[in-house]
């Protein structure tokens, strides 16, 4: 104890150590929330630029002339769905999904490509 004297690194007490971990606790609590709400902030402008509002609205478009019903059944009339029909949809519904999965990857390349090019 002596020698921490010495050297002027005197210990704190415990009641001081406690504050010290207390107000770094409120400070990386502050921070947190600072970042969230600029992580917030940043996701509305992305989810509310025009490429990908119409990039969902096409998704959507797509999705839902994929699973409209081709025939319409009057009087409550019930068919038994036939297999290769459900094999055709799935198909059609995968093969959609890989190309939006594709269109998704050529989105964020020219999104990406084209913030390289602001920063230049």
């Amino acid at each position: 104890m002596l020698d921490t004297i010495l050297n002027g690194n005197e210990t704190k007490s415990l009641t001081a150590q406690i504050k010290d971990a207390e107000l770094q606790v409120l400070q990386h609590q502050h921070m947190v929330i600072i970042r969230a709400d600029t992580l917030i902030q940043k996701t509305q402008q992305q989810m509310t630029a025009p490429a990908s509002l119409l990039l969902a609205g096409g998704i959507g478009f797509v999705l839902g002339e994929l699973t409209k019903s081709k025939s319409f059944n009057p009087h409550g009339t019930r068919e038994e769905p036939q297999v290769a029909e459900t094999t055709d949809i799935t198909k059609t519904l995968m093969s959609a999904l890989n190309q939006l999965v594709t269109i998704n990857a050529l989105y964020t390349t020219f999104r990406d490509s084209m913030k390289q090019t602001e920063s230049q």
